[in-house]
């Protein structure tokens, strides 16, 4: 094992096993830990000091046990590898364990199960953090290393000419704000290791069909903004050149799904076919809780792209009987996981919970809690978001399925 230096008392003992392991799991090239170290040390809110209940600060403090260092590359979800490193009780922090957040608070959870409900709690919280604090950044996470140490080396970052032409049009966002954090002690306890999963063909079929829906999108919405530009009198010779790289663009996309259909074998379609059933197996059906801006047909349409039968999910979606769930929701033995649509505030028989949403994601011994939400965050079951909501359940079906023939074997 080789250790590697990224800042005084901030060492990784096996940079080998981290390279590599980053490489496997985002798929690109990364061809030389100093990348790692000039992404970690130059970009801005890359290290996270960890507690036992999963809070973290921008600076260590006593109760701190982990650091977590933002490697600046991501899974093929779009999940940050994290990099995650132990307290030393010296002031320093060494180790090189990886993986995303949930990979490293599930660790977390192995060690202080009694903490469960407070590390989710906190990581959801870690989560916006994360989001509102890499906003500050001038590269978020890197897409390729070659360009990133490029642009690193120019002190620039590169705009694409329609980003440019959006920047002109002076349109800005609002930034959200941060969410109260919750103290918890000291404690020194290693780290577990841990694996990260291969996404199966499904999985990959499911992303790339939401990949899809999102570069649709991202097309009309050039289409529209182009729109706009003849309307403000840009230089027309200029707008002409947009307009035949659009569409240039526009025939890319249709090829592309062209070649995609035409790569996978029909035969092994048919075998992936039911891979959301097969997954469920015996362990229960799914829930679907809440209103919905959707009807149960559409659902279950949906539902059947991602390999789940009709008789695989149940439907509590009138705003009424929700209200009355509260009181249910510790008997749900027949449930591998519930899909949270939007649900009443004050709803029967909560106890010390504020929410339904909060007691089904947080309560110990139940089943896989997933949010349906839509991409401004709101929690609403849309086609949308409940493509979402299945394709996370069924990254985490597939996990549970590989870590238990892990455990068998």
């Amino acid at each position: 094992m080789s250790e590697f230096v990224i800042e005084n008392g901030i060492v990784i003992d096996d940079i080998d096993s981290v390279v590599n392991g980053i490489r496997n799991i985002t798929g690109k090239s990364l061809s030389d830990a100093e990348t790692l170290k000039a992404f970690i040390t130059k970009e801005k809110a890359t290290k996270y000091y960890i507690n036992k209940k999963c809070l973290a600060k921008m600076q260590p403090d006593r109760d701190s046990v982990y650091l977590w260092l933002d490697s600046g590359f991501v899974d093929h979800y779009g999940n940050t590898i994290m990099i995650s490193l132990l307290n030393d009780s010296y002031g320093g922090y060494i180790g090189h364990y990886y993986g995303t957040m949930d990979v490293l608070a599930n660790a977390i959870k192995s060690y202080y199960p009694r903490n469960s409900k407070d590390i989710n709690r906190n990581l959801s919280s870690l989560k916006n953090k994360y989001q509102n604090k890499i906003a500050e950044r001038d590269h978020r996470h890197i897409e390729s290393e070659q360009e990133y140490l490029i642009m690193m080396s120019n002190g620039e970052t590169a705009y694409s000419e329609i980003e440019s032409l959006i920047n002109g049009l002076d349109i800005t966002f609002e930034e959200l704000g941060e969410e109260h954090e919750v103290h918890a002690p000291e404690s020194h306890n290693p780290e577990p290791s841990f694996q990260e999963i291969d996404m199966s063909l499904k999985e990959k079929e499911i992303t790339m069909g939401l990949l899809f829906d999102t570069i649709d999108n991202m097309q009309n919405y050039i289409n529209e903004l182009l729109e706009e530009l003849k309307k403000s009198n840009e230089d027309k010779t200029r707008l002409k050149e947009l307009e035949q790289r659009n569409k240039a663009l526009e025939q890319a996309l249709v090829d592309i799904r062209c070649f995609n259909s035409e790569t996978v074998a029909p035969e092994t379609k048919e075998k992936e076919t039911m891979a959301g059933h097969n997954l469920l197996g015996r362990r229960g059906k799914i829930l679907v809780l809440g209103a919905s801006a959707l009807d149960e047909k559409t659902m279950t349409g949906i539902a059947k792209q991602y390999g789940f039968r009709k008789d695989d999910i149940d439907y509590m979606l009138d705003y009424d009987k929700v209200k009355s769930f509260a009181g249910r929701s510790n008997n749900l033995s027949k449930y591998a996981a519930i899909i949270l649509g939007a649900c009443p505030h004050k709803v029967q028989k909560l106890g010390d919970w504020s929410s339904i949403v909060e007691k089904c994601k947080s309560s110990e011994n139940m089943p896989i809690a997933i949010d349906a939400r839509s991409r401004v965050g709101e929690l609403k079951v849309t086609k949308e978001s409940f493509k979402n909501a299945l394709l996370s359940l069924f990254k985490k079906l597939n996990e549970e399925n590989v870590l238990a023939d892990c455990v068998i074997a």
